[in-house]
């Protein structure tokens, strides 16, 4: 006990926090874009959480890419706005928000937190239960990767390290989809392509952490995954019933 109390965590607070601000490109506000890439996910057959739904865009937006996605199931719903630089295509800022039914109707929860990449160390704002903001560093190397909630996310990464089959990338990668965000050296390996019933096509398989099966299509957009998580079309069932709705849309630009 006393070894493991010395282990510093993998965040620090600090007193005041950095934003750098939403990403413009030295505009007043960036363009709608192109849609590049988009994704739609439920769970399949095999998997227990019925009622899951993941949606994803990513849009190139002027000097920027932007990914935007949102993970919801009967208790629960998860917002992600990332963004990228469409040149390097390493991330610049996320944004993530879960909100949670609370005890009666109108008392959601909602967790927000703001990742500042452009800065020397990572920031992180967060917005606390009083409706107040809390600041942290993470330790560890500035990432060149994230990964959150959801699988839409790792079409990023994967699109940029255009991966032969028996290939791997090893980079520093940060993990928001904890409760305490943590920066690490994490490997992303293509695998042997395989045919996959569930989904119904032949797919790209990756992995990352040595597992966790992820499968895309020949444009490295993510399908699904080992999980049973496929292509919305693959499934006809109806979406059971939501227990409560997000509280307003999403604005990854004014908040926390």
């Amino acid at each position: 006990m006393i070894a493991t109390s010395c282990i510093p965590l993998p965040r620090e607070r600090v007193s005041e926090g950095s934003d750098e601000g939403y990403p413009t490109c030295g505009r007043d506000a960036l363009p709608e874009g192109d849609v590049i890439a988009r994704g739609a996910l439920r769970a399949g057959p095999v998997m227990q959480a019925r009622s899951l739904i993941e949606t994803f865009e990513v849009r190139r937006r002027d000097c920027v890419r932007v990914f935007t996605g949102n993970q919801s199931w009967d208790m629960s719903s998860i917002d992600l706005d990332v963004v990228y630089d469409e040149e390097t295509q390493l991330p610049l800022r996320a944004w993530k928000r879960i909100v949670s039914p609370g005890a009666r109707p109108g008392e959601e929860r909602i967790d927000l937190r703001r990742f500042e990449l452009r800065t020397p160390r990572v920031a992180l704002t967060q917005q606390t239960d009083e409706g107040g903001l809390e600041h942290f560093l993470l330790r560890g190397e500035r990432p060149r990767a994230i990964i959150g909630p959801g699988r839409g996310l790792l079409t990023m990464w994967i699109q940029r390290a255009q991966l032969p089959v028996g290939g791997r990338l090893r980079e520093h990668v940060l993990d928001i989809r904890e409760s305490i965000e943590v920066i690490r050296e994490v490997t992303l390996r293509r695998v042997e392509d395989r045919d996959d019933p569930a989904i119904g096509r032949r797919v790209r398989v990756y992995t990352i952490y040595g597992r966790e099966p992820i499968y895309t299509d020949e444009n490295d957009v993510v399908l699904g995954d080992m999980m049973g998580l496929v292509p919305a079309e693959r499934v006809t069932e109806p979406l059971p019933p939501r227990l409560f709705e997000p509280p307003g849309a999403p604005d990854p630009v004014h908040t926390p």
